[in-house]
């Protein structure tokens, strides 16, 4: 008992430390997500394509809207206080007073503007509701990234867990009292600024620390540092929600209802790759230029811990979309099925993105994102206005898929320039292991096997021809519980 409390609340080692972090964080994610999908599923269920479609869409306007608040501030200020530069604390309050500003601008904009390019009238009334959403949310992820600083995963998970009950058992309830898109909206809104409060109290005394005086002369240096880290969560915030505006312009809610539901399928499995990356960016930042070789190591043992995770699932889930759309949405959403299979396919590619656009802002090269991140937003503009009217929905999806394959080029390549590192020696077991449950999966469902059954048999024989195999990641995981 005693060695799994020193495992889970005690940094031992590097190794430890990551796959500690990376425990707690995964586990508050898929916990508050898993919440969040059984009120989506319930919500889109109850309130139809057309209504979960209206929904989707006032969130979509908002966050393109509001796609300046953060910044970038959030992974500038974990970085910078992990490597605890000189002048580093009031380089965060700055940093911080620039958040507060942008943000509070970013909600009258979302408030005033929003009105003014909907195209779905049912989704105005909401647009109040979004942007206490938004405001919350990110003052929320803003107290994440301080609490990440002193690796205090385990918070996260209180605070995701508590929110995630409250706007599921809300939502559930409110939406029983009256069924419209409003009711979820409520729903989220509460949960939001309930998490906020809860953070916000947990880290109290990190903020005090480092909250002194603002140093208006460093504010340019805020600004210089910050934007390029904005650019990552611009990139995914601009491509999911400009897919759904486009679809506004030129077809239904109903269709940007079938888009909007597999698309959450999408967020829930990201997480995987989301979390790891987040756990290991504070020690890549420590590592970089003071051990670059052990930086490499760590590097390249996550992006195989990442698609040894990812290729199973994205090859599975092409496979068995037929199967999973209807069992969790509906007969009626039947017409996302080749959606959902597009959407597995950009997880394959974006599963190693994010850790490796993170690396790059470990060594504070972020300005060689802009280029590649920016040539994938135009990309996807035009690839949509190209292939939307024609074939709506799925249209989106292909250019959604099309430009994340170019920016994952890119990136790749880009980073390879900053430090060497190598992959696909390493894959070859992976790749064999899922291959081999691909034809599993397949021939189970063709005997006509339970989605579930189907899923839990594939799952487990992949493990087993990983182990049979000797795949040296379930070792390194082993080498690391053993120690701890």
């Amino acid at each position: 008992m005693e060695r799994i409390k020193n495992f889970l609340f005690v940094n031992t080692s590097l190794k430890q430390t990551v796959v500690k972090n990376t425990f707690w964080l995964f586990l508050s994610e898929m916990l508050g997500r898993f919440l969040k999908l059984w009120l989506i599923v319930y919500a889109a269920r109850t309130l139809g394509t057309n209504g979960w479609g209206v929904f989707s869409y006032a969130i979509s306007i908002g966050s393109l809207l509001m796609i300046f608040s953060d910044i970038g501030l959030s992974g500038l200020i974990t970085r910078e206080a992990s490597q605890k530069k000189e002048g580093y604390m009031t380089f965060i309050t700055t940093a911080l007073v620039l958040k507060i500003t942008v943000l509070v601008t970013s909600i009258l904009l979302l408030i005033f503007i929003s009105p003014l390019i909907s195209h779905i009238p049912e989704a105005q009334e909401l647009f109040p509701i979004i942007a206490l959403i938004l405001f919350f949310d990110s003052l929320k992820e803003l107290f994440f990234s301080i609490n990440r600083v002193n690796e205090k995963m385990e918070r996260e998970m209180v605070v995701k867990t508590i929110m995630s009950i409250i706007i599921l058992v809300l939502g559930i309830v409110l939406l029983k009292i009256k069924l419209a898109p409003e009711s979820i909206a409520i729903a989220y809104a509460v949960g939001s600024i309930t998490g906020f409060l809860i953070i916000a109290l947990m880290i109290k005394k990190d903020i005090k620390k480092l909250i002194t005086k603002v140093d208006i002369a460093k504010l340019k240096m805020v600004v210089q540092a910050t934007w390029p880290f904005a650019i990552i969560p611009l990139v995914g915030t601009i491509m999911t929600n400009t897919d759904i505006y486009m679809l506004g312009i030129w077809r239904s809610s109903v269709e940007i209802g079938l888009y909007a539901s597999v698309d959450r399928i999408q967020q829930f499995i990201i997480i995987i790759p989301s979390t790891i990356a987040i756990a290991v960016f504070p020690l890549l930042s420590r590592l970089v230029n003071n051990d670059n070789n052990k930086q490499r190591t760590i590097l390249e043992k996550t992006i195989a811990i990442i698609l040894t995770i990812g290729l199973p699932i994205s090859l599975g889930g092409i496979v068995l979309a037929n199967q999973i759309v209807p069992f969790i949405f509906g007969s009626g959403y039947s017409g996302a099925v080749p959606i959902l299979r597009i959407f597995m396919l950009i997880l394959l590619v974006s599963f190693p993105l994010i850790l490796i656009s993170n690396t790059i802002l470990a060594y504070n090269k972020q300005k060689n994102l802009v280029r590649a991140f920016s040539f994938g937003v135009i990309a996807n503009i035009l690839l949509n206005i190209l292939f939307i009217p024609k074939f709506g929905a799925t249209g989106s999806a292909i250019s959604t898929l099309i430009s994340t394959i170019i920016t994952t080029y890119i990136i790749w390549g880009k980073l390879k320039k900053i430090t060497y590192f190598e992959v696909l020696p390493s894959l070859k077991k992976i790749i064999s292991a899922s291959l081999f449950m691909v034809i599993l999966t397949i021939l189970l469902k063709y005997i006509k096997i339970n989605l579930l059954i189907n899923i839990i048999i594939s799952a487990t024989v992949y493990l087993y021809l990983l182990f049979l195999l000797k795949e040296p990641i379930l070792k390194e995981v082993k080498t690391i519980f053993k120690k701890s």
